[in-house]
């Protein structure tokens, strides 16, 4: 059911960046339909990537009714996480003021929204085949440079069968090189460097 707002919708700035927060706050708190509010409950808040996964894991009743994301990071993982976590809306910290209303707004007609780009690496992942759970095993420590006799002996499987992942994993992100498996994993956010 879509959450018709209220006259004025109300939004909470959560934002840990002091001097972002203070910008949006000044920037939000001119335009017409918006009203910010200190704390407590709002129809919209505004924080960034860790704190709308900390907000969409609150408590029953003590969560908003609508979280938005500007967040630093538009990788394909933390836009899929974020989704899956609770998170309704999704934009990049250089996105416009119009981008952010626009954002607000949505969220608060019950819709989703993401930024052009975020919702970009979204369509991409959809078309992709994704790693199975052994995969993405094999591609963390491929990440760490670790050789296939390592991975083998960190998974307690056969030397055989790290190679058949390795292959698949080569084929799924459609990389010619183990350096460019890596390459391509570190960009679409699929797995970090220890």
């Amino acid at each position: 059911m879509t959450k018709l707002p209220a006259s004025r919708i109300q939004v909470l700035v959560a934002h840990p960046d002091p001097l972002l927060a203070l910008g949006l706050a000044a920037a939000l708190g001119t335009q017409p339909g918006i009203e910010l509010v200190p704390s407590g409950a709002a129809d919209v808040v505004l924080t960034d990537y860790a704190g709308g996964l900390a907000w969409a894991a609150a408590p029953a009743g003590r969560t908003p009714a609508r979280i938005l994301v500007l967040a630093v990071q538009d990788r394909e993982q933390e836009v899929r996480t974020a989704l899956e976590r609770g998170v309704h809306g999704y934009l990049l910290a250089g996105s416009r003021v119009d981008d952010v209303l626009e954002g607000i707004r949505a969220l608060a007609q019950g819709q989703r929204y993401l930024s052009l780009a975020a919702a970009q690496r979204m369509a991409d992942s959809m078309t992709r085949e994704h790693l199975t759970g052994r995969e993405s095993d094999v591609l963390s420590l491929l990440v760490q440079g670790c050789c296939n006799k390592t991975i083998a002996r960190q998974l307690q499987i056969a030397v055989g069968t790290v190679k058949a992942h390795v292959k698949g994993i080569m084929s799924k992100l459609q990389a010619n090189s183990r350096t460019q498996v890596v390459s391509i994993a570190m960009a679409r956010g699929l797995a970090a460097r220890n």
